[in-house]
């Protein structure tokens, strides 16, 4: 509430940040319907279906936020806006890596999140005990979350092959975060300060900036491409194509043929696009696009990763290295951790590389 010279309430004032919410809040809602409707027109995937989850979660908060009397529903009004960023979370990593799958930790940290959001909503009505202190620790939870998929989004952008997903990561990283850190601060300052209007007329702006920006990379992004179908899913040994593929530079797929053949350069478990592109002399954004449009991986590391299984595959099937442990085959192969290579190996073969070993050399 703001206050005048002579320690009245400002009516005026008061009207205007109310007003301004309104049209923010207003604003942002009609670009999340917008969203929703490109999400749920996207093929099916999980960055679709996170971002539908998102998106719906969001426009809850953003009404939760209007002035309004007290209900009893208000606690889960609260804990379904608080869902947004567990949400946000997840979204950013389905998008952002095309292997990801949720798992039972995840989950549990999501789930543990909005427990938490729950309690404090009650705890902030007077219907639980007071715990010192949690409302905080959910603030620094939610800024943990949002900084964590920022770090994730930044640190694979070298080795993202897709052109339009790749150039979206850096406006995603810079923008998005500053929204949902501002969302998170305006709150906190908030509460810490007693202006509670002001700082969710702020809130607002924020959320129709972040709203604003999301849409606008929406809409600006080849879908199908970017956010890769469920229903595609590669079977054991494949990898998934683009929708539609480029014409192969034959030049360029010869060298790349012979230096992972020949020189075996996958070997190297720090080998990067840039690497590769210095090796056979092509600039880099053309190596990209041939291994991307024209052989259909979308990311450095499926590429690679396919050269390293067939000769982990070999090797283990092969009885004159029955001997030789299995780590040392992934190492050589250039598996850079031994968790990386048991995850690759069983997500392309469907069982681990022991058994495959096992069925072989017994066959």
């Amino acid at each position: 509430m703001v206050v005048a010279a002579d320690g009245q309430h400002d009516p005026v004032s008061s009207t205007v940040i109310l007003q301004l919410d309104l049209l923010f809040r207003g604003g942002a809602i009609g670009l999340l319907m917008l969203a929703a409707v490109v999400f749920a027109r996207s093929p099916a995937s999980l960055p679709s279906r996170f971002g539908l989850a998102l998106t719906l979660c969001t426009v809850v908060g953003t009404l939760a936020g209007l002035p309004h009397a007290p209900t009893a529903f208000d606690p889960l009004l609260d804990m379904s806006s608080s869902a947004a960023i567990p949400l946000f979370w997840l979204f950013a990593r389905a998008w952002f890596d095309d292997a990801f799958r949720p798992k039972p930790i995840d989950m549990a940290l999501a789930a543990a999140f909005l427990g938490c959001t729950l309690y404090v909503s009650l705890q902030g009505r007077g219907l639980a005990a007071p715990i010192r202190g949690l409302d905080i620790a959910v603030y620094l939870g939610g800024m943990a979350f949002a900084i964590h998929a920022q770090w994730l989004a930044w640190r694979n952008r070298q080795g993202d092959l897709v052109e339009a997903r790749r150039q979206a990561r850096t406006i995603f990283v810079v923008s998005i975060g500053l929204i949902i850190l501002w969302l998170l601060g305006s709150e906190i300052v908030g509460r810490a300060t007693g202006e509670l209007a002001v700082s969710g007329m702020t809130a607002a702006a924020g959320l129709f900036m972040g709203t604003f920006v999301i849409s606008a990379l929406l809409f600006g992004l080849r879908h199908p491409e970017v956010f890769l179908s469920t229903d595609a899913t590669p079977v054991v040994g494949e990898v998934p194509a683009v929708a539609a593929p480029e014409p192969l530079d034959v030049g360029l797929g010869q060298s790349l043929a012979a230096m992972m053949t020949q020189d075996r350069a996958y070997r190297d478990p720090n080998l990067t696009i840039g690497m590769i592109a210095a090796r056979v002399e092509t600039p880099e954004y053309r190596v990209r696009r041939h291994i991307n449009g024209g052989l259909g991986y979308r990311n450095v590391s499926d590429y690679l990763n396919e050269h390293r299984i067939a000769e982990v595959r070999s090797a283990l099937a092969d009885p004159s290295q029955k001997d030789v442990p299995i780590l040392t085959i992934a190492m050589d192969a250039g598996f850079g951790s031994l968790v990386m290579f048991n995850r690759v190996f069983k997500d392309r073969l469907g069982e681990t590389p022991s058994a495959f070993r096992r069925r072989h050399l017994d066959g």
